[in-house]
């Protein structure tokens, strides 16, 4: 994988963006993977000409962010205690801001991560989790109060979804006309007998049958979608244009087309458990609510009197 589709080892910036890190392990798979999982996160930063790394902190790994004052940002996870979630996809993110040379400098700009404890209460941040536009709002609004937030996002950040579609439009138009695409729906399988038997299944295995041979006949069909999809992910291979958030989109997209019928075929095989192979229940003593009372101890002798023989 090739963090943000370039070519590591030679090219240190991509348009507007800031420059990628320049250090010996930006051609290693494991920060290329690191690098991709964080890209939700370093790519909206580049564009607004911060240049970011991804390195360990306490116990996971963090994006740091250099500003033009030299002071510099962690995002990043929970540290202590440490998340159990994967890199990239934490609970929630801290962002703090701190100065290399000067120790009293020292800010939380951001926290989303939930309290440690019952008696810790939740920053008002808490509620977005780990989403990462509100993340991103509060660096812009920070930094722009700081004076540090020197280059604005490209166009295609902050403008609506149709402005975007009609910039793609006009800027495709001649292409369309040499390259003309179909203009009408692809035609739909017809299912028709599919749903009639399964109004008519009375049984798990009536159903399952219904459920297999709709899987089989579709399959094809589906992985053929997912394969064009693939195909867009790669588009011109090495040199591709494609941002990595838009490359992770795709290939997540392809994936979960290809398993959907892997999904139908295991829900069809739980019916199928549950019919013919159910786990028996436990014994009754093994679910006993309480366990039987133990014997009640042997009176004592009231006080003058001698026990009996």
């Amino acid at each position: 994988m090739n963090a943000d589709g370039d070519n590591l080892a030679d090219a240190r910036h991509t348009g507007r963006l800031a420059p990628l890190p320049d250090h010996r392990h930006v051609t290693a798979p494991w920060w290329q993977e690191l690098w991709f999982r964080h890209s939700h996160i370093t790519m909206p930063l580049r564009q607004r000409g911060l240049e970011c790394d991804v390195e360990f902190g306490l116990s996971a790994y963090v994006v740091r962010v250099s500003l033009p004052d030299d002071s510099h940002m962690v995002i990043g996870p929970p540290q202590e205690p440490c998340s159990d979630h994967p890199p990239g996809d934490p609970e929630g993110w801290i962002v703090t801001r701190e100065h290399p040379d000067d120790q009293g400098l020292f800010e939380v700009i951001y926290d989303s991560s939930p309290a440690a404890g019952s008696s810790t209460p939740d920053r008002p941040e808490a509620v977005h989790g780990g989403s990462i536009p509100p993340l991103i709002q509060a660096i812009d609004e920070r930094l722009a109060q700081l004076g540090l937030l020197h280059h604005a996002p490209g166009r295609g950040v902050d403008k609506p979804t149709r402005v975007l579609r009609g910039y793609a439009r006009r800027d495709s138009e001649a292409f369309l006309a040499e390259h003309p695409l179909p203009q009408e729906p692809l035609p739909l399988p017809v299912l028709t007998p599919f749903l009639s038997a399964l109004g008519a299944a009375e049984t798990p295995a009536e159903v399952s049958a219904i459920t297999h041979h709709l899987a089989g006949i579709t399959a094809p069909v589906l992985d053929h979608i997912a394969g064009h999809i693939v195909g867009v992910a790669l588009w011109r291979g090495q040199d591709h244009q494609h941002t990595p958030e838009a490359q992770r989109l795709l290939r997540e997209a392809a994936q979960n087309i290809r398993t959907a019928m892997a999904k139908v075929a295991e829900a069809d095989l739980e019916n199928l458990r549950a019919e013919y192979a159910p786990v028996p229940a436990p014994p009754y003593a093994a679910w006993r609510t309480a366990p039987a009372l133990p014997p009640a101890p042997p009176s004592s002798p009231k006080p003058g009197t001698s026990p009996s023989r």
